[in-house]
């Protein structure tokens, strides 16, 4: 005997045993529940005929036969008619009438009972997960005679309406069916079937910043999905940050990109600069190191950084031209020594011509 049976087995043991009279001992019972027949399409009436047979022999007559529905998910079906035999079902007590149970008293050892529940649906879209059940009860202590139950799983699809709830950012919007939906988390009414559903791979926040998909929250990676909606549906799509580093630099620097959020990421740079000619006259350069918002981060070209926020890192050199400088005035010198000297030598020999 399963869970489920068990459950139903101690529901019914609970209502018989409301009138305080003690258990019965187990007795042999022959019952069997035949031609069970429900709505196999999508019922969209707000009543779901359910009706079986049930075939009995060699009882004794007195004994309580009983046929319920029962809701797997929310336990008894709580609002229904019964028809078909409503002439032959006992009275039950006052909180039970809303309840679709019926309770025969035998007057044969043998025969046929035939029973119809109207089970009320809801316009809300809805799996009704349920059981038909039949068993025996004594009718003078009205307990349930034991391993005289029997239970027959079925499923019935009901109602028109569902509600589709998808839970974003704010900054995201959704598109249903190919209509994009209002910015953020939405509640939309649906009929049960398939349905489109997707939502932006990427979003941007700023120049800075941005939300990239991550998955949903069902385990689906794609951003864009198809569904057959036959119940209420919540979902939720799951974005994760990235930031931006920018590296500014004279020469090339490894590292500038998008990061997700917390990352731990490297950044490089040749920390010698190529000065041309006055680096060829002497003139030396010296990496500074990483700078940022004005504050110095590392003196290393080669540096590890967190990304918690968009990132903006200059690399700044200081040269040194001291020797291009002294060259240069050397030659200037020398270059002015030659001038003078040239114009004392024009000015003698003008002088030796007179």
């Amino acid at each position: 005997m399963n869970g489920r049976k068990q459950i139903t087995i101690l529901m019914l043991i609970t209502l018989f045993s409301t009138f305080g009279i003690s258990m019965v001992h187990a007795q042999s019972a022959n019952i069997q529940m035949q031609n069970l027949a429900y709505p196999t399409q999508r019922v969209t009436n707000p009543t779901a005929p359910v009706s079986f047979d049930i075939a009995f022999s060699g009882l004794n007559m007195g004994l309580l036969l009983y046929a319920e529905i029962w809701d797997f998910d929310f336990g008894h079906f709580a609002v229904g008619t019964i028809s078909g035999t409503t002439d032959h079902c006992m009275p039950l007590p006052e909180r039970f009438n809303t309840t679709t149970l019926c309770v025969w008293k035998l007057n044969a050892t043998s025969g046929i009972e035939h029973i119809t529940f109207q089970l009320q649906i809801s316009n809300h879209a809805r799996i009704y997960n349920l059981g038909a059940i039949i068993g025996l009860g004594n009718s003078t202590t009205w307990q349930v005679i034991p391993h005289s139950t029997s239970t027959e799983r079925f499923v019935i699809e009901g109602g028109t309406i569902l509600t589709l709830n998808i839970t974003v950012v704010s900054n995201v919007s959704v598109t249903v069916d190919g209509k994009k939906q209002t910015p953020g988390s939405i509640s939309i009414n649906l009929a049960p079937g398939v349905h489109t559903i997707s939502v932006p791979n990427m979003t941007s926040l700023n120049d800075s910043t941005r939300l990239v998909f991550g998955g949903w929250s069902d385990a689906s990676a794609q951003p864009n999905r198809t569904d057959n909606l036959e119940a209420d549906t919540v979902l939720a799509a799951e974005y994760i940050k990235q930031y931006k580093l920018t590296l500014i630099s004279p020469v090339n620097a490894t590292g500038a990109g998008w990061y997700y959020e917390g990352s731990i990421i490297q950044i490089s740079i040749n920390p010698e600069l190529s000065l041309g000619l006055v680096g060829m006259l002497g003139a030396k350069t010296h990496f500074e190191g990483w700078f940022e918002n004005g504050q110095l981060k590392t003196r290393s070209n080669v540096a590890t950084l967190q990304m918690n926020s968009p990132r903006t890192l200059t690399a700044e050199w200081t040269t040194d031209y001291t020797l291009p400088i002294a060259l240069t005035i050397a030659a200037i010198a020398a270059v002015a020594l030659i001038i003078v000297a040239l114009r004392r030598t024009k000015h003698r020999r003008s002088e030796e011509t007179r």
